[in-house]
């Protein structure tokens, strides 16, 4: 972070609210994996960093997040100083994705466009704009290096960018591929993930942008998907009512098949992330998932076991899901802004602690 972002936005800084009590000072409950958690779980508030629903959320560096509102607004922020360190609002419609490259900021919206902005220069006018979707642009990613960018609308393209000449190389349109979300497969120079509202989980082949494997259709659409560390898995989730859909699903990228489904969700599962292999909470590995029954669920991967959930009553649909390496999670949520919960073990179990709401 260079240091004029910092001197640009200081009084935009949010501290904590001293005079409002907490409205959810603790969580004491069975969750809905039949568990019970008698934890008190005190929870700092800070200002809201956003003005509406926060539609999407990324991990950036330890004690800092990237988010994007139906406000229009994409803002950084760290928790741990309770500021807000940059903020943008070039966007003329609701964000619907973020991302970045060291201090380069993407950001996808519902006016069709994509937007880059710079750490050291907030405001309203980006560093550089992208325009070529006719609807909705949905989902956007990056490869490791930041050279290329795909993405996805609800006008069923993809299309690949490269961010060194502000081009578009391709662009492949679907029938009825209405796409949900991208995510580069780690390791790889030219496989992304893709699911959407055609109940399809594409791996696309940007060299040629044509989809090198489809795993089988579902039956509901698929929301969100998310791709192992090693490259190895991919992990989606599914659109759903009444405990029905609503589940996550492991797959196989080299063995080009299905592994298992984790069920447990009463609405829509929105957000599925693979959590870093945290060894003082578990020797396993670990998914999380967020639903529009307003509530995370911490899953081990291979048993498929709810070992934790975390309701966040009064937050509405729960929208994004975001970790870094040391256990901390931040969920998005449509009514209470974005908490920050830390990942810990409890007598042998994973337990998911409510920090911060912001």
């Amino acid at each position: 972070m260079q240091p004029g972002c910092f001197e640009c936005f200081n009084t935009l800084c949010m501290g904590l609210k001293k005079s409002k009590p907490r409205r959810f000072q603790e969580y004491d409950g069975v969750s809905s994996s039949g568990v019970e958690s008698k934890t008190v779980q005190s929870v700092v508030e800070f200002e809201s960093i956003h003005r509406d629903a926060v539609t999407c959320i990324n991990a950036y560096a330890p004690g800092t997040c990237l988010t994007g509102g139906k406000d229009n607004l994409v803002v950084l922020f760290n928790w741990k100083q309770g500021v807000t360190l940059c903020q943008w609002s070039g966007h003329s419609r609701d964000v619907t994705k973020v991302k970045y490259v060291g201090e380069t900021i993407y950001s996808s919206s519902r006016d069709k466009t994509i937007k880059v902005w710079q750490t050291s220069k907030a405001g309203n006018e980006p560093i550089l704009t992208f325009e070529g979707h006719r609807l909705v642009v949905t989902a956007i990613d990056l490869n490791e290096d930041g050279t290329l960018l795909f993405s996805g609308s609800r006008d069923n393209c993809v299309r690949l960018w490269d961010t060194t000449k502000n081009t578009s190389i391709s662009e492949k349109e679907v029938s009825r591929n209405l796409v949900s979300c991208v995510k580069w497969i780690p390791g790889t120079q030219a496989q992304v993930a893709q699911t959407g509202e055609d109940k399809m989980v594409r791996i696309w082949d940007t060299r040629n942008m044509q989809p090198s494997f489809t795993f089988p259709a579902q039956q509901y659409f698929q929301t969100c998907c998310d791709c192992s560390r090693d490259g190895q898995f991919i992990l989606t989730c599914s659109n759903g009512f009444n405990g029905k859909g609503c589940e996550a699903t492991l797959w196989d990228v080299r063995a080009k098949g299905m592994v298992c489904r984790y069920f447990g969700h009463q609405q829509t599962t929105s957000a599925c992330i693979f959590l870093p292999h945290l060894e003082h909470v578990s020797s396993k590995y670990l998914i999380a998932t967020a639903s529009h029954d307003s509530t995370v669920k911490i899953w081990e991967k291979d048993s498929t076991e709810c070992l934790a959930t975390l309701d966040f009553s009064g937050a509405g649909p729960l929208t994004d899901l975001c970790a870094w390496d040391d256990g901390s999670l931040c969920v998005s949520t449509t009514n209470m802004g974005v908490y920050q919960c830390v990942l810990e073990s409890r007598e042998g179990k994973p337990e998911l602690i409510k920090k911060r709401q912001f």
